[in-house]
């Protein structure tokens, strides 16, 4: 059998069929194999695009995402989206289909010395194969290091040559080599260290529940469900972890970052507990998240007392701890008035619809879409309103780029999640400056007919930095911008759109759009204050 068949014969029997990949001259020999095995290739304008493409596509399906990239300049391109997936935990397996390292010093094309080291301190574990007898033991070493525990990237190096090479294997002996990944036996939580928790909530009469990412689990929300209802217990996420319940439940609040109302409600609380978040300082202590007393719960113990220091601090299987806790609090009801809590969160967040242009435009944009949309920001103006106060109802439907913070993420990542659950509707909010230098991908959504619909917020400049750097000093128009028509450049790729600089003109945009076609809406406005501002 064919080395490159071996590897596109593994990501089948993975369950893999969607790949991103833009080809080379050391990878064209690839397509034969994803010809012969049914692969679907996702072929994009530039290979930084295609990270955040997978980025999209596995925090939509949470499945593997997998990206093929030619050496040198194709594996440097990917650099920033491998940071994002690293710093959000994202599934990608990163194929980079090497040089020859044997002539390596005599200049060949795309030479680069040992280019792991690029990834040193953003990737799980990076592989490389040296003999073509080592490539299903790295593949299975790769496939199991990217999906479980903490997930996160992993890059394996295969030099081109081996591609069309020759291994005496069947295809019967290939499948019994491929080994079945399976995560770990759950690490469940000890009678002694449950029993502390217990102690503790003995004691405690207004506990608030944060929750992260790790805990986005289908199970995990029904449990929450029972347990926060029966027990008046307040949920609140960190900004990955938003959409875990649905928003609107009665003890659901949204993002621990809210001023106001949420902020009094964690400084009140007499006990915090955590649970699959890591608690980073951008996520919480930045935004000033202040914790009395904390309990730690995550999936290792990486994060724990990084930013807050803890009562309790423990590691294992996060469903196992839900059940936990659900039993000790099914006696318990705390003293939360889950009804006055909320009619205090509408009383206020109707103060900011009547002050807020930020708020407005996020409570539009809401109110005129599907209620099962996936929704993809970019950074901008509205998508900080969005992170901090836009309510979200389904599992993995909200996604912001703060792995690493990334501008240029929202465009692309909108168009994996969007071949992640095609039959789901899908919304890329984007600024001006951010969707700029990803506008060729506009041919990648005709090419392959991918019905994203795109919101760009054109104020003709990088908003956020405009508003900082005039605010701090006093210095005027150093991020302005030369726009083109965004509506006729989408013309010209044959995507429909239409213009407005009004948010009622936005919501009867919304209100009418056909999911299943692209569609690019320009909302030409202002810069207005930052939610941290108001």
């Amino acid at each position: 059998m064919l080395f490159k068949d071996i590897v596109v014969k593994f990501l089948k029997e993975k369950k893999i069929n969607d790949i991103f990949y833009l080809p080379g001259i050391h990878t064209v020999s690839l397509n034969e194999s994803f010809i012969k095995y049914g692969i679907n290739v996702y072929t994009g304008r530039h290979e930084s695009d295609l990270m955040y493409m997978a980025d999209g596509y596995t925090r939509r399906t949470n499945k593997t995402g997998v990206v093929f990239v030619t050496p040198g300049p194709g594996l440097g391109n990917i650099v920033s989206g491998c940071m994002e997936a690293f710093g959000d935990n994202s599934s990608i397996l990163v194929f980079h289909i090497d040089t020859k390292r044997q002539e390596h010093g005599k200049g060949i094309l795309h030479e680069l010395k040992e280019p792991e080291n690029i990834f040193k301190y953003f990737i799980k574990k990076s592989f490389y194969i040296s003999r073509i007898d080592e490539i299903l033991p790295k593949l299975n070493a790769a496939f199991k290091e990217t999906t479980t525990e903490r997930k996160g990237p992993v890059l394996i190096s295969i030099p081109f040559v081996f591609l069309d090479k020759e291994l005496p294997l069947t295809e019967n002996l290939l499948k019994d080599q491929i080994i079945e990944t399976h995560q770990r036996s759950p690490n469940f939580f000890p009678d002694d260290a449950i029993e502390r928790i217990e102690g503790i909530l003995k004691s405690r009469h207004k506990p608030v529940i944060i929750a992260g990412k790790s805990l986005m689990l289908e199970e995990a929300r029904n449990i929450i469900h029972d347990m926060c209802m029966h027990s008046s217990i307040p949920f609140l996420t960190t900004t990955s972890g938003k959409g875990i319940v649905d928003e609107r439940q009665p003890y659901a609040f949204g993002n621990i970052i809210k001023k106001g109302l949420i902020n009094n409600m964690i400084k009140d609380a007499d006990i915090v507990i955590a649970i699959g978040t890591r608690l980073r300082d951008m996520d919480a202590k930045r935004r000033g998240v202040k914790i009395r007393e904390l309990i730690h719960i995550d999936i290792d113990d990486t994060w724990f007392g990084k930013n807050y220091e803890t009562l309790i601090a423990l590691s294992g299987d996060l469903l196992d701890f839900l059940k936990k806790l659900k039993e000790i609090t099914k006696k318990r009801r705390f003293d939360w008035d889950l009804t006055l809590l909320k009619n205090m969160e509408e009383t206020e967040e109707g103060m900011l619809m009547k002050m807020a242009m930020g708020y407005k435009a996020i409570k539009i944009i809401r109110d005129s879409i599907p209620h099962e949309t996936v929704t993809v920001w970019d950074l901008n103006l509205i998508s900080y309103w969005a992170e901090y106060y836009f309510p979200v109802y389904e599992q993995r439907a909200f996604f912001m780029p703060r792995g690493i913070s990334p501008i240029f993420y929202g465009l692309p990542a909108g168009i994996g999640a969007k071949i992640g659950s095609f039959e789901t509707p899908c919304l890329v909010v984007c600024g001006d400056g951010g969707i700029l230098p990803t506008l060729c991908e506009l041919s990648f959504i005709k090419n392959y007919n991918i019905p994203l619909v795109i919101i760009v917020y054109n104020n003709n400049s990088f908003g956020i930095l405009e508003d900082a750097i005039q605010k701090r000093y006093n210095l005027m128009g150093l991020m302005t911008l030369t726009n083109p028509d965004f509506v006729k450049l989408a013309n010209t790729f044959g995507i429909k759109g239409k213009k407005t600089n009004t948010l009622q003109g936005l919501k009867k945009i919304l209100l009418n759009i056909d999911w299943h076609e692209p569609y690019l809406i320009e909302f030409s406005y202002s810069i207005f204050p930052t939610p941290w501002d108001i």
